[in-house]
């Protein structure tokens, strides 16, 4: 008679069992490594826009104005000179479903782009059709002591909570001004921001 071989249940059921450990012990350490590599590419764009915005700026002798129905990076810096290549930059945290923009906690899929303008000129662009965001606007009903804070623009990524307003704060001005720390862990709640005075988007107070 021919000697049949095979494995046991009780052997396939160990096999499984360590393709489980291991699989929990490599998935999270996979998802960290893709947080980190999403953050480091967002941080790129935004210098990358950064540099644009000051070419921009060394020819025009201001920056380009806020425009865009999500305030995204605006088009006049493809056009008509590129100083950038492509104006819709996809934030790699964005959201993109149009419903959650509505409720004002998650952006659009692009990153937020904002010229800091006094309310004089708020009310111009608001007269020509291209309102200014709330913040902005550097006036005491709306973020008082934006151009201290930011200088000049303001740019921002969600960050891996994907949420642009941090729950808890009644202020938006406060509240989009939380940075993104990854000492608690990659997936820590803050904007990735990056400002004229500040690369790092750190808020002058």
């Amino acid at each position: 008679m021919k000697n049949l071989s095979g494995f046991t249940l009780i052997e396939l059921l160990i096999v499984v069992a360590i393709i489980a450990i291991l699989a929990a012990i490599a998935v999270p350490n996979f998802l960290e490594v893709q947080v980190r590599s999403k953050v480091s590419r967002a941080r790129a764009d935004l210098r990358s826009v950064a540099t644009a915005l000051e070419c921009y700026f060394a020819d025009w002798n201001h920056y380009p104005p806020n425009d865009g129905e999500y305030n995204g990076i605006p088009i006049e810096l493809t056009t008509p000179v590129a100083f950038l290549s492509n104006a819709h930059l996809v934030d790699p945290f964005g959201m993109f479903n149009p419903e959650q923009i509505s409720e004002g906690e998650i952006t659009a899929p692009w990153y937020t782009y904002m010229k800091i303008v006094s309310f004089q000129e708020a009310s111009f662009w608001a007269s020509i059709g291209k309102p200014c965001p709330h913040e902005a606007i550097d006036h005491w009903s709306k973020n008082e002591g934006a151009f201290e804070k930011y200088g000049k623009w303001r740019m921002v990524s969600v960050g891996p909570d994907h949420c642009y307003i941090i729950e808890g704060f009644t202020d938006i001005t406060k509240g989009s001004d939380v940075i993104y720390d990854p000492t608690n862990g990659t997936a820590s709640k803050g904007n990735i921001l990056r400002t004229q005075k500040s690369p790092g988007g750190c808020i002058q107070e």
